[in-house]
């Protein structure tokens, strides 16, 4: 008895090492496996285990660094690692993601060199996804090794200069491109996106006045996003089905430091050389299912003659929509080209809710005969400002267009006062009453 009761103390005691062992002596492709699943920090420590584990890190294929988050107190450390991470590595690598904190941007660092090698590095290891995020004010300059990269599938640049050479040997796998804050001429991304035969998500995030006429030509690309200052802009995107566009500012004037000048109050004007910029554009995105467009947008696609319907049916299925009183007329010529429309969010822009008297009624004199949304299910009106009169207009001219509508809903505004007030408890009432086409729409209240 007293033998069996110490075999089992015995086993007890070994365990905690038998365990440390079994993972020690796990063949050294599950032990990358392992610690890819780790965020890098923690897959670091594990050097420290033991000797088995010292190096296991160097090949994690997915290496994904915040300089803040190792704990570097110099530029030069954090450089100094990496240079070392990447030339140990032992395998292919699939992705490469790093990470400066703004705090080094006093330095003012020139590491478009060190960029070089870690590039040059990445080619080697026939890197599939590149993401560098040089701090929220840093202008480094990318190296042109950048565009010799042909296996790269996924490139996102934040933060940093990009010239684009007339001539890009790589990038033919490029299906995800993401230029976040990134200096970029309109020419150069017309360019870039030219060199990537397979793309199918683009997205430009930029205030850089060098945009002027922005053109985007590809045959592939599936969803855009544009957040960006231009002029003009032009699409060749046949097989579109996502598009997401909003304008930083109405062009504005730069210094001589390259920075945008802002006047609060001034209305700025979009001087666009097109005189039909809604049909120019909507008529060449035959394909498109969602659109996304923000209130400067609108104004955009105002620019010239609006027709009350464009001369093609558009395939959208989902829009989200923000315009003034006196921008009605290019969402009511989208509403009516859009007879597929299920989904529809809308917000009337707040500054200019109350202006413009002769757009008041613009909704009332549309009619129902001018746009029958047969597919139209749910609308949602993002506004604190229910008690315009433009929104009872709007919400019934929805009501007798949409035969199997379900559901006007009203975002609930974040101040309470809001729905408490006289205004807006005399609008609901009014909205409440008024006559609907579909038998089953309901009007509530929902949260955003």
């Amino acid at each position: 008895m007293q033998t069996m009761e110490a075999s089992q103390s015995q086993k007890l005691k070994q365990a905690p090492d038998a365990g440390l062992d079994f993972l020690s002596n796990l063949p050294e492709l599950v032990k990358v496996k392992i610690l890819a699943l780790l965020p890098f920090k923690e897959a670091v420590r594990t050097s420290r285990l033991s000797k088995c584990w010292r190096h296991t890190w160097f090949a994690i294929p997915s290496l994904v660094i915040y300089e803040d988050e190792i704990g570097f107190q110099t530029l030069f450390e954090f450089i100094a690692f990496v240079y070392r991470l990447l030339s140990s590595h032992a395998n292919s690598m699939t992705k490469l993601k790093l990470v400066f904190r703004h705090r080094y941007n006093y330095e003012k660092p020139d590491i478009k060199e060190d960029l070089d090698k870690w590039i040059n590095t990445f080619l080697e290891k026939h890197g599939l996804e590149l993401d560098l995020d040089s701090g929220y004010y840093s202008t480094i300059e990318i190296p042109d090794c950048l565009f010799s990269l042909p296996d790269l599938e996924v490139l996102k640049l934040k933060c940093c200069k990009l010239n684009v050479p007339k001539h890009v040997d790589g990038f033919k796998m490029v299906h995800s491109l993401k230029l976040d804050t990134v200096k970029i001429t309109g020419i150069e991304i017309e360019r870039l996106v030219l060199s990537c035969p397979l793309l199918k998500y683009f997205l430009i995030r930029t205030d850089y006045l060098g945009l002027n006429d922005l053109a985007i030509r590809s045959r592939s690309l599936l969803e855009l996003d544009i957040d960006a200052d231009f002029k003009d802009l032009y699409l060749e995107t046949p097989k579109l089905v996502t598009l997401s566009a909003k304008v930083i500012s109405t062009f504005v004037e730069y210094d001589i430091y390259d920075e945008p000048v802002y006047d609060d109050n001034e209305e700025y004007d979009f001087p666009s050389k097109y005189e039909n910029n809604i049909s120019r554009l909507m008529c060449c995105l035959p394909q498109v299912e969602y659109l996304d467009i923000c209130y400067n947008f609108v104004r955009y696609l105002d620019g010239g003659v609006v027709p009350a319907r464009l001369p093609v049916s558009l395939n959208l299925t989902k829009m989200t929509i923000e315009f003034a009183t006196e921008y009605s007329d290019v969402a009511r010529c989208l509403l009516q080209s859009a007879p597929r429309l299920c989904y529809l969010y809308a917000k009337f822009h707040s500054e200019e809710i109350q202006v413009y008297p002769p757009w008041l009624r613009f909704w009332d004199d549309a009619g129902a005969t001018d746009c029958q949304l047969d597919r139209l299910k749910t609308v949602i009106l993002g506004n604190e400002c229910y008690y315009a009169k433009c929104i009872v207009s709007f919400v019934k001219y929805i009501l007798k267009s949409a035969p199997i509508l379900e559901m006007v809903g009203f975002e609930e505004p974040e101040d309470t006062w809001s729905c408490e007030s006289r205004p807006f408890k005399e609008t609901m009432k009014e909205v409440l009453k008024l006559p609907r086409l579909s038998n089953k729409a309901v009007i509530k209240m929902i949260r955003s």
